[in-house]
């Protein structure tokens, strides 16, 4: 059987370009793309007009946390620069695999209650039959235990019904399966909307500012220093 794998892959995979509001060279767009790579456990690699990278367990102050691994292609289209990306979530795809892991757990507590309730059935029948060939001696208390008015004694039948009733809610119960299901269900749904939108927000951003203004705003903030603190009088 084919599989057609650019179809499935577009559950953890996102591609799309964005538009630059003036035409760059790869290698100025790349150099304004590295600040996202100069974080723990990123590496990348430029080959002519294309960046690959990837990122190792990022941490989640990392801008490019969602898609640990993907290419970035500068080219231009009609007159204009445009970056095309192609770049692939581990946690979009755990998020799409939770909610079957979820249900068939549910599943598998829904078999495991029919099987628990064909053969209790199978016992309750054989019971009855067992209890139909008996005579029924009904329990009745002595005149002089009601005059003192005793209880009456306990139906035995009663009492079983009581047990079964007792076994039934004791079974498993699929109901918080099917909730965290629904649940990863909507958060993968989310995610697979908002984290594309947002990672062509934050490249958009850094290949707005300019090697030299991001530079001049770092030495402007490490020349300011701490405030003065007031003398003491």
């Amino acid at each position: 059987m084919h599989v057609n794998l650019p179809y499935i892959d577009r559950i953890w995979r996102a591609r799309g370009e964005v538009l630059l509001d003036e035409p760059l060279t790869p290698d100025e767009a790349f150099d304004r793309l590295d600040p996202l790579f100069q974080t723990a456990g990123s590496a990348y690699a430029v080959e002519g007009d294309t960046l690959g990278y990837s990122k190792h367990n990022p941490a989640a102050q990392d801008k490019l946390a969602t898609f640990t691994r993907g290419t970035l292609r500068l080219d231009r289209q009609d007159g204009r620069s445009r970056l095309v990306f192609d770049v692939s979530s581990t946690a979009l795809l755990l998020c799409f695999l939770a909610p079957l892991l979820f249900l068939g757990f549910a599943q598998t507590m829904v078999a495991l209650n029919a099987w628990d309730v064909a053969g209790t059935g199978a016992v309750d029948a054989r019971e009855k039959d067992k209890e139909a060939e008996k005579p029924k001696v009904k329990q009745e208390l002595h005149p002089l235990d009601k005059l003192l008015g005793a209880p009456e004694p306990d139906d035995p039948d009663k009492k079983k019904d009581k047990e079964k009733d007792k076994k039934k809610k004791e079974k498993f119960d699929p109901t918080r399966a099917y909730v965290l299901a629904g649940l990863f269900f909507v958060i993968y749904l989310v995610g697979r909307v908002l984290e594309p939108w947002l990672f062509k927000r934050t490249l958009r951003a850094a290949l707005a500012v300019k090697p030299e203004d991001a530079e001049a705003l770092e030495d402007a903030r490490a020349g300011a220093g701490p405030s003065p603190q007031p003398e003491a009088g």
